[in-house]
């Protein structure tokens, strides 16, 4: 296959143990009495069917939390919404909301699409990747290949910024060392590099960027000095980094959960993409945000709208857009609406995966009411 070239990241060449596992679930089985004791896949269907049944009627559709998955196919990823949605509650989400949401947030708001703009086969065409918040070596082998036939075949130069001296790091052209989480005063020094040295794309900021005069301005107190304070690195590292990926164009620009997973993922997530508006690097082949993934479908299973604030394809929570899908799953919309507890509900945001617990311990936040 074109992206994989035949190989397999960890989690994939395990599979074939998962499927062979001597303690693999294989049919359905209840607790009784402390006991587990095989049940008919009809007996189990019509158990949870009636449980399900009883809990709305007795407490309403946001009695219940449904849970998508970044392991299911687009095609299922869009079934479990619908059905969520049929039952009358907005409480669906999946690991995205910790992993990947960040992303969305910070390009979405940068340019209007929250995920990644290049394949990993594009890299080929790179003549710079910049990989921060990531170690595809270990964690993305395949990805990590196709970095690999960039610096082989096309002269790129890999550049990694990492606390850690990783496996990645070892097959950098330069590595610097930053302290955990002050990326974005790492950004904002290269950004700062670039605007007083004009080595930004005018042409390209002209016609398709606004509001970076802004970024000009935020990013003035991030002198190489100031930087290394807060970084740890030194000025003169910081200074070869940003000479090194603004003269190396097309670069391209690769984060991961080590972005994402901090409490300001998704101000790290938005610098990233400013970063690369601000030297044309988006939309571009060889350029672009490379955002790497920690499950095979996250990206899939947000599009298709296990989330609890969007419909399938990002599409609000507003009427309008319930009146839309109602049309494509042929039912009407009165209906619909009957399902939820309240229009208002139905056009409001459920629980979400990393917040849910505390919608139903703490009183204050129980929109529900138990």
């Amino acid at each position: 296959h074109p992206v994989s070239r035949g190989g397999h990241c960890c989690k994939g060449a395990d599979m074939i143990d998962k499927v062979r596992s001597t303690n693999r679930l294989q049919y359905p089985i209840e607790k009784v009495a402390g006991k587990w004791n095989r049940i008919s896949w009809d007996d189990a269907m019509s158990k949870i069917t009636a449980k399900l049944v009883e809990l709305r009627e007795k407490f309403g559709p946001d009695s219940v939390m449904f849970l998508g998955s970044a392991k299911v196919s687009n095609e299922q990823g869009y079934y479990i919404r619908k059905f969520v949605s049929m039952f009358g509650t907005n409480n669906i989400d999946h690991v995205a909301r910790i992993c990947h949401s960040p992303t969305v947030a910070g390009a979405a708001n940068t340019f209007g699409y929250g995920g990644m703009t290049n394949h990993l086969g594009d890299m080929h065409n790179s003549k710079a990747i910049l990989i921060m918040g990531a170690n595809p070596a270990e964690a993305h082998p395949i990805a990590m290949q196709h970095i690999l036939k960039a610096k082989e075949q096309n002269g790129a130069k890999v550049i990694v910024i990492d606390p850690r001296y990783t496996k990645t790091a070892v097959k950098s052209d330069l590595y610097c060392r930053i302290r955990t989480g002050t990326d974005i005063a790492f950004l904002y020094g290269v950004i700062r590099l670039i605007r007083d040295n004009k080595w930004y794309n005018k042409e390209y900021l002209d016609n398709r960027v606004y509001g970076i005069e802004e970024i000009f301005k935020e990013c003035e107190e991030y002198t190489p000095e100031k930087v290394a304070d807060i970084t740890g690195c030194k000025p003169e590292e910081l200074i070869q980094v940003a000479t090194l990926f603004a003269s190396s164009t097309p670069g391209a620009l690769i984060w991961n959960q080590g972005w994402t997973h901090h409490t300001i993922g998704s101000s790290n997530t938005r610098l990233g993409a400013i970063l690369q508006l601000l030297l044309g690097n988006v939309g571009v082949v060889g350029g672009g945000c490379n955002v790497l993934r920690g499950h095979d479908n996250v990206q899939g299973s947000t599009d298709m709208g296990c989330l609890a604030d969007t419909l399938p394809g990002y599409y609000g929570l507003a009427e309008g857009s319930w009146k839309y899908f109602a049309k494509q799953w042929k039912v009407d919309y009165e209906w619909l609406k009957g399902r939820f507890k309240s229009k208002e509900l139905m056009e409001a945001k459920g629980n979400t995966l990393s917040l849910w617990i505390h919608n139903v311990l703490e009183a204050e936040n129980n929109k529900h009411n138990g």
